[in-house]
């Protein structure tokens, strides 16, 4: 018979996890396909340029607010506030950035397979 799972907020934080600079991964759980978890940013953190494999990645802004750079140079960019929701496509090259005064969190799904974060050195050129 299957159980539901509970993974306490003591069991989230610091877990072992893939991690980019500049924000702090917790897992919750990780079964095949399917990671689960969340991440906290301090006020002024930009992370590195990453992309989650396969795995697209589905984030609910949980506080605060942070910018979301992609494209060509990293020349596009979207707000995501709290209480909004992001979707983010595997394989697409990324980074985050919170403002000084602020901090931001969100609690995060993915699905695909193979390792979620691939840190890069940053995005395809612009042509």
């Amino acid at each position: 018979m299957t159980t539901p799972e509970i993974v306490t907020r003591d069991e989230l934080v610091g877990p072992a996890t893939e991690q980019s600079a500049g924000m702090q991964r917790g897992q919750a759980f990780a079964h095949e396909g399917v990671w689960c978890g969340y991440a906290v940013f301090p006020g002024g953190a930009t992370t590195g340029w990453h992309h989650h494999g396969d795995y697209a990645t589905y984030a609910h802004i949980t506080e605060g607010e942070m910018v979301i750079e992609f494209g060509p140079s990293g020349a596009d960019e979207i707000v995501a506030r709290a209480g909004d929701a992001v979707y983010i496509p595997g394989h697409l090259v990324h980074r985050e950035t919170v403002a000084d005064d602020g901090g931001a969190g969100f609690v995060v799904r993915t699905g695909g397979v193979g390792a979620t974060v691939h840190n890069v050195d940053g995005p395809d050129p612009g042509r």
